[in-house]
């Protein structure tokens, strides 16, 4: 059993959390405005409508609904609501102020470098709200900018952290945040990645699906194993089973199962072990029948509840006292 206190352990597995999801978070709003543009002079509705699937792909993210049907003002309003918001809980500012929050209640659990660059980031984005002339580029610049600040806040994090229990909680809550957005991005796309070809315009249908691989940060990685075969059963088995790359779901349940294991080395199988031992069962003898579903969107879905269920165990074993 674990020595540290389940308060510091809840604090710093949801630092992992709201790191990652301000990242995805911002990686994700970036794509849909570069796919949107893309598609503009191709299909004007759906580069409207494109912007749906991030309220799809973030459940419970609250966007007003544009008073216009200008491309550009649906645009600035999205990518308002997702970074710059504090109404919407899964926005960018709101995931980095949570997460700075939650660093100064652990504050002895972290290093020096790792807080001064949250903090730093967390005042910079409040910082921006201030500004009188904020526009679409504005925010653009922003999201760029404020991406590589969270890289830096996780490179200090695996260079300065020591490898203890404190780490491995920290991971566990990043990777348990991946592997949900990556079956979520797959839930909403698939239906469209999925239909007959000869029903759509083809360079609307490949910058989707380019799109979706950059969404969660393979783009270049399915390239080095498939090249430009855009394939959508490729597209999904690389998602799915992929066991290298690092937003597949198959890695990061592997990762998870390791930081368990690590934690109760030695101890009775928990129930969160038990759970995540199901749902790698599942990717690692299943795949076929998976993949071969009529309904792959919604067995990830299927998968997503799953791994609340994991996040629920791991909250009710380590975190209530």
């Amino acid at each position: 059993m674990i020595g540290m206190l389940a308060r510091a352990a809840e604090n710093i597995y949801w630092l992992g959390r709201y790191l990652e999801r301000a990242e995805s978070a911002a990686r994700m709003v970036q794509c849909m405005d570069q796919l949107s543009l893309e598609i503009r002079g191709l299909d004007p509705d759906l580069a409207l409508n494109i912007w749906k699937h991030l309220q799809e792909m973030y459940p419970g993210s609250l966007v007003p609904t544009p008073e216009s049907t200008d491309p550009d003002a649906v645009t600035e309003a999205y990518i308002h609501a997702f970074l710059m918001s504090f109404d919407n809980q899964l926005s960018v500012a709101y995931s980095i102020r949570s997460a700075r929050e939650n660093a100064r209640v652990i504050r002895e659990n972290l290093t020096r470098e790792t807080f001064v660059l949250l903090n730093e980031c967390h005042l910079r984005l409040q910082g921006y709200m201030n500004e009188p002339d904020m526009n679409v580029m504005r925010m653009r610049s922003i999201l760029s900018s404020t991406r590589q600040e969270i890289f830096g806040i996780q490179g200090a994090i695996q260079q300065t952290f020591t490898r203890d229990e404190g780490l491995l909680f920290l991971d566990m809550g990043s990777v348990t945040e991946r592997a949900y957005r990556t079956l979520l991005l797959l839930g909403v796309k698939l239906p469209f990645m999925l239909s007959a070809t000869d029903q759509v315009d083809l360079p609307v249908y490949y910058a989707r699906i380019r799109a979706a691989l950059k969404s969660v940060a393979s783009l270049e990685n399915y390239r080095r194993n498939y090249g430009a075969d855009l394939d959508p059963m490729r597209v999904s088995h690389f998602l799915l089973f992929d066991r290298r790359a690092p937003h597949s779901v198959h890695v990061c349940m592997r990762e998870l199962k390791q930081h368990l294991d690590e934690l109760e080395v030695g101890s009775p199988l928990t129930n969160p072990a038990r759970l995540l031992g199901k749902i790698a069962a599942r990717l690692e003898f299943e795949e076929q029948e998976i993949l071969a579903s009529s309904e792959l969107d919604r067995v990830c879905h299927e998968l997503a509840g799953d791994i609340n269920e994991v996040h629920d165990a791991i909250s009710r074993l380590y975190f209530t006292v």
